[in-house]
């Protein structure tokens, strides 16, 4: 069996060629929408076939791909996972550098992907070549998804594996820009719905003591509805003190007061608001369309029900879910965090944290069917989804020794 030691040694001998490949994926213009990843899927797959490496094509609807290999037998017991779509770029106009150029410029590689996340994802891809190229014999199943919807959803990706094909590894590492120092557990929960406001019509010149006014009624429901984000709530005992550290890592990380209770707290957006039929009319109606992310603690169904409440006193109100996810985590003692905490510490000198995010990544699908998913991969926060995207090279490359160290001792032990 090769020692750890030996594997190491060998995998510097790719980390150009790892820098290479990335900045080839980042060149590929994987957007999503419109969601074609033919081109990423076959650049994935040919690598790995150049590798000797088995693939499966997982194709639900056209151009909405997967890329699924495996080795080693037994329990299906680690996967690698990642996302080959990125947002679209806007306008190249803004860009310093052309956003699909995978230029390198002092110590940066520079693209539209390089830290959500094909930066992640190349360092998961090699890890997982050259990791299966020098240990084998494998008595337990890893395998690599790259799959091609996280952008949008992830519905024919990561949930189609795991709803719809079984494939529910005991453990699941994402290579989702956590950065180096952190490691992510666990998601807030969503649920988008509208206020739909029933008012009387009148002639404007009447106004306001004839007719009730939907768009003046909205003012107060969205009033209420904030109100509700002013509410602390518990969170799982287990997760108390994860919670309290991930919110004053985000209060840091963007500079706003109050943030810390971030993971405490309900968030609420009135994103879109539509009303009146003409402007010398009473408005007869409004529709405001609400986003509140969940702390953990609470689910989907208890936000709309205190919502209903607030406004249960103001007549002609009706709310409609849109849609909802309750909140998720992986217990913060799981196994493969304690090993991603090691390795980063023998590698670089560093201990990453358990955190929670707000937004959402593919590891609530896995969590959902019973996986235990960790969420770990190295990126620049200030500048994703926005102009000039970047990822600091030498980061792919700690990452990359840092997952074969992950798969070493998962694996092998």
């Amino acid at each position: 069996m090769t020692s750890l030691e030996t594997l190491l040694e060998k995998a510097r001998q790719y980390e150009e060629d790892l820098i290479s490949f990335l900045s080839g994926f980042v060149q590929i213009p994987s957007v999503n929408p419109p969601g074609d990843m033919s081109q990423a899927a076959a650049y994935v797959e040919e690598f790995l076939g150049k590798w000797g490496l088995p693939t499966r094509r997982i194709e639900p609807e056209k151009g909405v791909i997967t890329i699924y290999s495996s080795v080693g037998d037994g329990e299906d017991y680690l996967m690698l996972n990642g996302h080959m779509d990125v947002v679209p770029e806007g306008d190249h106009d803004k860009w310093s550098i052309p956003p699909f150029s995978g230029r390198v410029v002092d110590g940066y590689l520079y693209g539209r992907g390089a830290s959500d996340m094909k930066g992640g994802l190349s360092a998961l891809i090699y890890a997982y070549a050259v990791f299966t190229q020098y240990v084998d014999s494998l008595d337990k199943k890893l395998s690599l998804a790259a799959v091609g919807d996280e952008e949008v959803g992830g519905r024919l990706g990561s949930l189609y594996m795991a709803k719809e094909l079984g494939i529910r590894p005991r453990y699941v590492l994402l290579g989702e820009p956590s950065t180096l120092g952190y490691y992510n557990i666990g998601e807030k929960g969503i649920v988008w719905y509208r206020v739909h406001i029933n008012g009387e019509p009148a002639h404007a010149s009447v106004s306001p003591y004839v007719g009730r006014n939907a768009i003046k009624m909205a003012t107060e429901v969205i009033n209420r509805i904030y109100g509700l984000a002013e509410i602390d709530f518990d969170v799982p005992e287990e997760l108390l003190e994860v919670a309290r550290k991930s919110g004053e890592k985000a209060r840091k990380m963007v500079g706003a007061e109050g943030l810390e209770k971030i993971f405490f707290r309900l968030s609420c957006n009135a994103g879109i608001i539509n009303g009146g039929v003409k402007t010398n009319v009473v408005a007869p109606n409004c529709t405001v369309e609400f986003d509140m992310r969940i702390p953990h603690g609470l689910t989907v169904d208890k936000v709309i029900e205190m919502v209903r409440e607030r406004l249960s006193d103001i007549e002609g109100v009706e709310i409609e879910k849109v849609a909802g996810e309750d909140p998720n985590y992986t217990r913060p003692d799981t196994y493969l965090g304690k090993v991603v905490e090691e390795s980063a510490g023998a590698e670089a000198g560093i201990r990453p944290e358990p955190s929670l995010v707000m937004g959402a990544t593919d590891g609530r699908h896995f969590r959902a069917y019973g996986s235990e998913a960790v969420v770990y991969g190295p990126g620049e926060w200030e500048r994703i989804h926005g102009y000039d995207e970047r990822i600091k090279v030498d980061d792919v490359k700690l990452a990359y020794r840092i997952y074969l160290r992950t798969l070493y001792r998962m694996l092998v032990g």
